[in-house]
C-alpha cells in the first residue's frame, strides 16, 4: 500500500530568537504543521508575540479547513464532488472547489493538457490515494484518458463528459494555499516571513535585513543542487520524481503522471520555477517536470514565466538565462542556458 498523505501531525514548535540592541525587539517565531502531505513551516519576524501567536493559530485553522475541502480521497468538499460525477455525471460546485477548478481549465489550455488535474482515478489506480496500485484500472483509463475539457461548469453545475474524470487538485493546491497564508500574513501588516512547504515556499521580506537562503533538492542523493537567496515577495516551487514513488520491479513509479500516455513522466527528474504567484509556480513546475526538457521554451512562454530550472534523468541541466543570473549551482553537470 503506497501512502501519500500521513496523518496531520498535531503538535507545533514555537522558536523565538530575540534580537538585543533593537527599539523594538523583534522576534523570529517558527510553527510546523503537517498539512497537504508534507511538513508546512511558518517563519515570520514580529514584535508582538501574543498576536504572532494568533496570526499562527488562524493559520492552523484554516489549513484544517482547506484539507477538509480538497483533500482527493478522505471525505472532504471535492471527495464529494467527485462521487456525485461518477454516480450521475452531474455535481453541484462546492465555493471552496469554483476558483480552483477555474484556475484549473486554465493552465490545462496553457499547457496544452500537460497540467490536468482531471487524472485523479489515474493516479489512484497507480496506487497513490492510500490504496494499492490496480493494473486493470490503469489500463482501463489508459484507453480514455480525461482532460478538464471533459469537465463543463455553468454556475454551480457541473457536468462530466468522460466517465474516467476524477479531480485531483495536487498539483496546484499546494501554491494556491500557501499563496493565501502569504495574503493573511501580508494583510495582518506582516512584512518578513518565509512560508515553506516541503521546499515550495513563498517569502517576503528578509530574515533580520539578510535574504531568505534556499536550497534546491538534489533528485538524486540528500542534498541540494542549488541554493538562491531571496529578498522580497518570491514564490519557488519544485516538482521531483522523488517526492511519492515505490519500486515496480527494476523500475520506480512516481505521482506525476503524463496525460498523453497516462503513465508517470520521464525524461525529467525534477523542475523549478521561481514566480511572483506561488499558483502559478506549482501549476509551472509540475508541468515543466511532464515534459521540460523538450518543450521549456514553450510551456514558459505560454505560462509567462521567466525563471526556471530542469534537470533531466540524465543529471543534465536546462536553466534559464534569468534564473542563472540569481542562482548558486553547487554540482557539475551538463548545463544549458537558455535565452
Amino acid at each position: 500500500m503506497h501512502r501519500a498523505t500521513p496523518r496531520r501531525l498535531t503538535w507545533a514548535c514555537l522558536l523565538l530568537v530575540l534580537l538585543a540592541g533593537c527599539e523594538r525587539r523583534q522576534h523570529l517565531v517558527e510553527q510546523h504543521l503537517l498539512e497537504f502531505g508534507t511538513i508546512i513551516e511558518i517563519t515570520m519576524i514580529a514584535d508582538d508575540l501574543p498576536r504572532a501567536e494568533a496570526l499562527l493559530t488562524e493559520i492552523e485553522a484554516r489549513l484544517r479547513r482547506q484539507r477538509s475541502a480538497w483533500h482527493a480521497w478522505e471525505d472532504s468538499d471535492l471527495s464529494r464532488f467527485n462521487a456525485q460525477l461518477q454516480q450521475s455525471s452531474h455535481a453541484v460546485v462546492a465555493p471552496s472547489l469554483a476558483e480552483l477548478l477555474e484556475l484549473s481549465s486554465r493552465y490545462y489550455d496553457a499547457t496544452d493538457g500537460l497540467f490536468n488535474p482531471a487524472l485523479g482515478k489515474l493516479v489512484a489506480a497507480y496506487g497513490f490515494h492510500d490504496a494499492d496500485a490496480d493494473s486493470a484500472a490503469i489500463a482501463e483509463i489508459r484507453r480514455d484518458i480525461p482532460g478538464m475539457r471533459d469537465l463543463r461548469i455553468d454556475g454551480n453545475q457541473a457536468t462530466s463528459l468522460n466517465p474516467q474524470l476524477q479531480i485531483d487538485l495536487g498539483g496546484i493546491a499546494k501554491g494556491y494555499a500557501i499563496g493565501q497564508i502569504g495574503d493573511f500574513l501580508d494583510a495582518n501588516g506582516v512584512e518578513h516571513y518565509l512560508v515553506n512547504a516541503g521546499g515550495d515556499l513563498v517569502t517576503a521580506g528578509n530574515r533580520f535585513g539578510r535574504p531568505w537562503r534556499i536550497g534546491i533538492q538534489n533528485p538524486f542523493a540528500p542534498g541540494v543542487v542549488a541554493s538562491i537567496e531571496l529578498d522580497g515577495k518570491h514564490s519557488l516551487f519544485t516538482s521531483g520524481n522523488y517526492e511519492r514513488r515505490y519500486r515496480q520491479g527494476e523500475a520506480f513509479r512516481h505521482h506525476i503522471i503524463d496525460p498523453r500516455s497516462g503513465a508517470p513522466s520521464s525524461g525529467q527528474s525534477s523542475a523549478t520555477v521561481l514566480a511572483a504567484d506561488p499558483t502559478l509556480a506549482d501549476v509551472a513546475a509540475t508541468a515543466l517536470m511532464i515534459d521540460g526538457v523538450e518543450r521549456h521554451r514553450q510551456l514558459s512562454a505560454s505560462l509567462g514565466i521567466g525563471d526556471y530550472l530542469v534537470i533531466s534523468e540524465a543529471r543534465e541541466i536546462i536553466i534559464s538565462r534569468s534564473l542563472a543570473q540569481k542562482i548558486d549551482l553547487l554540482v557539475r553537470w551538463p548545463t544549458t542556458i537558455i535565452d
